[in-house]
C-alpha cells in the first residue's frame, strides 16, 4: 500500500516538473538561431574539435577554465558532428539540469513550493540565451551533486554525487571554493563509507585534470587555471560597479539579499531539526552565495544573472521555511502558495528585464509573435533576437545584422579563394598591443587551415603579456585576419593598457596587405608572394 502511494504522489511532480521544462524549452526555442558572440561561443565550437585531433587545452591553446565544457562538447560533436546547433542542444541540456536540480531540491518541502522555485528559475533561465557557457555547465551539475548526496546513507547516491561535483570543478575550476563549502554540510553528515565513495567519484572525475597536468606541465596548468585568472585578469578584466546599469546593480543587490536569506532560512532549518533536508538547504544556499564574488568582479547582465540562479531560485522556499517557523498555524499550502505570490511579483516588479524574454520567447515558440531582428550596428541585442548566418564549409555561423554577415561573408570567401588546405591561419584584433578579444570562430568556418596560435581566444593580460608568445605565433602564420572593430572596445580597467609592440612590428614586416573587406584586413606572409597572386589594384 505504501509503494503504491509513494508511485501515485510521483505521477503529480513528475507531470509539474514536465510542464515547466516544456515551457522553458519552448521559451528558448527561438535562441537558437541568436546572434553568437564571435569568441566565447566561436570557441565553444573551436576548442572541442582542436581536442579531438589530438591537440590539447593548456599545452597546445589557451583557456583559463578547465577541461569539463571542451571534454562534453568533443564527446557530442564526435556522435552529432560539430555544428552551432548540437553546441546548443548541450546549452539547453544544462539549463534543463538546473531545472530538474531545482525541483528535486526543493520538493521535499512540497510540490506547491517546488513549482515555485522551478518557475522562478524557468524565467530567469529565459534570459540566459542557450549557448554551452561552461559557468552554465558546472551550476547544473553541481546542483545535480547536492540533489544525488541528499541522501547521506546511500552510498550509492554519494558516489554519484562525488563524480558529478568533479565534473562541476572539470568545467569551472574557479567555481571550487563554492562548491566546497555547499557540499561540506552533508559531507560531514555522511557515515565514513559514504564519505569514502563520495571521495573516490570525485577523484575519478578529477582525472582528466590529473593527465592534463602530466602531458602540458603542472606548472602550466596551474597558471592557465588559478595564476592568470585570479592574478591577472581578475585586474584587467574587472568592471567597476560604476560601470554598471540600474538594472544589472538591482539584481546584483538581490542576490546578495537572497543569499543572506537563504542561509537564513537553512539555519533556521537546521535548528528545527538536524535532518539531511536542513542541511541539504543550507549547502544549496552556499552555493548560492558562494557566486557573489563573481558577479561582483564582473557586474554586466550576463556574469550576474549567471552568478544569481541560485540564490534567487530559491527564495520561495526560504520565504516558506521562514512562514513555517513563526506562522505555524497556517495550512502549508498556504505558507507556499503567499511565499511563492511574493517572490514572483516582486521579481517581475524589480527586475522586468530579466523576465520579460521567458515569455518573449514563447510568444515566439508559440507562433504569436515574430522573432525580433536587429536592423542596424549598434542597436543593443537581446536575448531570442533572431540573427544572420554565415555559412561556409557546411558549417555556420550566426551574426547580429545583414551587413556584418555579408561582410564576413565575403571575407570568407576570399581566404577560400586563395588558400591552400594545411595552411595556418592567425586571427586577432587590429592592433596586437590590446589583444582584449578576437572572431575565433573563423577557425571553426575554415577548418581546412590550421590555426597558427596558441591564443585562439584572445585575453588582456595573457595574450599581450610581456612575455607572450604572441610575437613568434604571428611569424608562423601564412594569412592574417585581424579585425579592426576589437580596437574600439574601451572599459575602466586594465584592459586599456597596451602591451608590446613586436606582434604589430612582425606583421608589419614580414607580411602582405592582402585585401580590406569591412572591418578585416586579410594579410599574406611575404615568403607567399610567388605562390599567390596579388589582387588587382583598386
Amino acid at each position: 500500500m505504501g509503494a503504491a502511494s509513494e508511485i501515485r504522489n510521483v505521477y503529480p511532480k513528475c507531470l509539474v516538473f514536465v510542464l515547466i521544462a516544456a515551457l522553458v524549452t519552448i521559451a528558448l526555442w527561438p535562441a537558437f538561431e541568436s546572434p553568437a558572440t564571435p569568441g566565447d561561443e566561436g570557441t565553444t565550437l573551436v576548442y572541442p574539435e582542436m581536442f579531438s585531433k589530438g591537440r590539447l587545452p593548456y599545452r597546445d591553446f589557451d583557456t583559463m577554465y578547465g577541461p569539463g565544457n571542451i571534454l562534453i562538447l568533443s564527446a557530442v560533436y564526435a556522435g552529432f558532428g560539430t555544428n552551432i546547433f548540437v553546441e546548443r542542444a548541450v546549452g539547453l541540456i544544462y539549463r534543463l539540469l538546473i531545472l530538474l536540480a531545482i525541483f528535486g531540491i526543493v520538493q521535499r518541502w512540497g510540490i506547491i513550493v517546488a513549482f515555485g522555485c522551478t518557475f522562478l528559475t524557468a524565467v530567469l533561465l529565459g534570459s540566459t540565451e542557450v549557448w554551452a557557457n561552461s559557468w552554465i555547465g558546472a551550476v547544473a551539475f553541481a546542483l545535480c551533486a547536492l540533489w544525488a548526496m541528499a541522501d547521506v546513507k546511500s552510498g550509492r547516491r554519494c558516489f554519484v554525487a562525488g563524480v558529478l561535483g568533479g565534473i562541476a570543478l572539470l568545467c569551472r575550476c574557479d567555481f571550487g571554493p563554492a562548491l566546497i563549502a555547499s557540499v561540506l554540510p552533508l559531507f560531514l553528515s555522511m557515515n565514513p563509507s559514504a564519505r569514502y565513495k563520495f571521495l573516490g567519484g570525485e577523484s575519478l572525475a578529477l582525472l582528466p585534470l590529473l593527465w592534463l597536468s602530466v602531458v602540458a606541465g603542472p606548472a602550466q596548468l596551474v597558471y592557465s587555471i588559478f595564476t592568470f585568472p585570479v592574478f591577472h585578469l581578475s585586474w584587467s578584466g574587472y568592471l567597476p560597479i560604476s560601470a554598471a546599469s540600474g538594472d544589472v546593480l538591482c539584481l546584483l543587490y538581490l542576490h546578495v539579499g537572497a543569499s543572506v536569506l537563504n542561509v537564513g532560512a537553512g539555519l533556521v532549518e537546521l535548528r528545527a531539526a538536524r535532518s539531511p533536508r536542513a542541511w541539504l538547504l543550507l549547502g544549496t544556499a552556499l552555493l548560492g552565495a558562494g557566486s557573489i564574488h563573481y558577479a561582483w568582479w564582473r557586474p554586466d547582465s550576463g556574469h550576474v544573472l549567471n552568478a544569481a540562479l541560485v540564490s534567487l531560485a530559491l527564495i520561495p522556499l526560504s520565504i516558506f521555511v521562514l512562514f513555517s517557523a513563526t506562522a505555524k498555524t497556517f495550512p502549508s499550502w498556504i505558507k507556499s502558495a503567499a511565499a511563492i505570490i511574493i517572490v514572483i511579483a516582486a521579481i517581475h516588479l524589480l527586475l522586468p528585464r530579466f523576465t520579460l524574454y521567458f515569455y518573449r520567447g514563447l510568444r515566439v515558440g508559440f507562433h504569436l509573435e515574430s522573432a525580433r531582428q536587429v536592423s542596424k550596428m549598434g542597436e543593443q541585442f537581446e536575448p531570442g533576437d533572431k540573427g544572420v548566418f554565415v555559412k561556409r564549409n557546411e558549417r555556420s555561423f550566426p551574426l547580429g545584422t545583414t551587413g556584418a554577415a555579408r561582410v564576413t561573408d565575403n571575407m570568407l570567401a576570399e581566404l577560400d579563394r586563395v588558400t591552400v588546405p594545411g595552411q595556418r591561419l592567425f586571427v586577432g584584433p587590429g592592433d596586437l598591443r590590446r589583444t582584449n578579444y578576437c572572431d575565433s570562430f573563423i577557425y571553426h568556418m575554415l577548418p581546412q587551415l590550421q590555426p597558427a596560435t596558441y591564443f585562439l581566444e584572445m585575453n588582456p593580460g595573457s595574450a599581450n603579456a610581456p612575455h607572450s608568445r604572441l610575437a613568434q605565433d604571428v611569424a608562423t602564420a601564412d594569412w592574417l585576419v585581424l579585425n579592426h572593430n576589437w580596437d574600439l572596445l574601451d572599459e575602466p580597467n586594465g584592459s586599456r593598457q597596451f602591451g608590446p609592440d613586436t606582434p604589430n612590428q612582425v606583421v608589419q614586416e614580414k607580411f602582405d596587405r592582402w585585401a580590406e573587406i569591412g572591418p578585416y584586413f586579410l594579410f599574406r606572409n611575404k615568403k607567399l608572394r610567388n605562390a599567390v597572386m596579388l589582387p588587382p589594384a583598386p
